[in-house]
């Protein structure tokens, strides 16, 4: 057995503090950074369930001290870009704020800055897309009336009119025509969202009207689902969300159907892959729509899954099951290394790569960072 399976054995067995369960101690375990409780339950009844200690951080009315950033070994970000539709707006800028700290200090953060800041930026997760070759919709971003109106008049209609900071289908209008999208210019004053940015974008038709979500863990596909919407854009999976209505002229009540997608294409699942890994996304969902003969065009990355028990339980996963298994994974691993450094830091002044044991003697040491095992289909 090599070192770096040794350091992955060590790892597997390393213990977890069970003293501070969700009452602090941020020395102790895991940091939650979160603005709606509606949506942890299940995360937080799992952590108990295996007495992993975790403190659930509050994001929507917070202070830091700048050079006293939380302790904790590891941080994961549950902060949603749709939190400024429950009154909780200023918990988007403060949690970026303190993913970028957590970052210059070096923290082991789950969802960190990367991955929130393409998040909240629809147009940053075109720019991804177009890097890394997927199909997308042909999108045009502006912040104000006059020019979008010169550069939409050769634009496909109908198309989908959406804030580029998101927020579960929050301010997307369908724009039937050229005429259409003028007189919303003209005759709506709320027309922005809080980032003052819109999106005209190209409208997407799957071929059996649905969306497609898939979910990754650590790089690993969970599951995917068939997502179908009536008179609403709000594709969010918890059964908590107010649905808005996507055509107030329309007599059907905001309804969305979800159902699992066993048979979801390899070819769609590596894209989806693809994007997460670039986007720097541990925990979270990719959307896309199948059409033309199987194509997928991707047009969403979502870093706040949120798991439907009877999709897991058709499928035969246990997902909340994987996401705690990960969580506990990185805690051991953060332990460990902080126990190699203090191990290092005592030893202070013997050769490089030495240690000293209780006995006096001294014994080689490997500082490694384990790699993330590699999925397989």
């Amino acid at each position: 057995m090599n070192d770096f399976q040794s350091t992955n054995e060590t790892i597997k067995d390393a213990p977890i503090s069970r003293s501070r369960l969700a009452e602090g101690g941020d020395d102790q375990g895991l940091g939650i950074l979160y603005e709606n409780d509606a949506w942890l339950g299940d995360l937080f009844d799992e952590l108990a369930r295996r007495s992993i200690p975790y403190t659930a951080i509050r994001m929507d009315d917070a202070a830091m001290i700048l050079e006293q950033p939380p302790a904790y070994p590891v941080v994961f970000n549950r902060v949603s870009p749709s939190s400024y539709l429950r009154g909780h707006g200023p918990a988007i800028p403060y949690a970026r704020s303190m993913l970028e700290l957590l970052s210059a200090e070096g923290r082991r953060v789950i969802n960190g800055a990367v991955s929130f800041s393409l998040e909240t930026s629809k147009f940053a997760q075109l720019l991804l897309f177009k890097r890394l070759g997927v199909r997308a919709p042909r999108s045009i971003l502006f912040n104000n009336r006059k020019q979008i109106a010169q550069l939409a008049r050769d634009f496909p209609f109908p198309a989908i009119l959406k804030p580029s900071c998101g927020g579960s289908g929050a301010l997307i209008r369908l724009i039937e025509s050229y005429e259409h999208l003028v007189s919303l210019l003209e005759g709506d004053l709320n027309l922005f969202g809080p980032d003052h940015l819109l999106l005209l974008q190209e409208r997407l038709v799957a071929d059996d009207g649905a969306i497609i979500r898939a979910e990754f863990i650590d790089g690993q596909f969970v599951y995917a689902m068939r997502v179908r919407a009536t008179n609403t854009f709000n594709l969010c999976p918890a059964d908590s969300c107010v649905r808005q209505v996507a055509d107030p002229m329309c007599s059907e009540q905001p309804k969305v159907e979800f159902e699992p997608y066993p048979d979801i294409a390899p070819a769609a699942v590596a894209q989806a892959r693809r994007i997460v890994t670039a986007a720097n996304l541990e925990v979270g969902g990719v959307e896309f729509v199948e059409s033309g003969n199987g194509t997928a065009w991707f047009y969403d990355i979502n870093a706040t899954s949120i798991y439907r028990r009877e999709i897991a339980d058709a499928v035969e996963v246990d997902a909340m099951g994987k996401l705690v298994d990960f969580i506990e994974r990185e805690l051991r691993k953060e332990f460990l290394r902080r126990s190699l450094r203090a191990v290092e830091a005592s030893d202070a002044g013997l050769p490089d790569g030495a240690a000293k044991d209780a006995d006096g003697s001294t014994r080689r040491v490997v500082i490694a960072r384990p790699a993330r095992s590699p999925y397989v289909e």
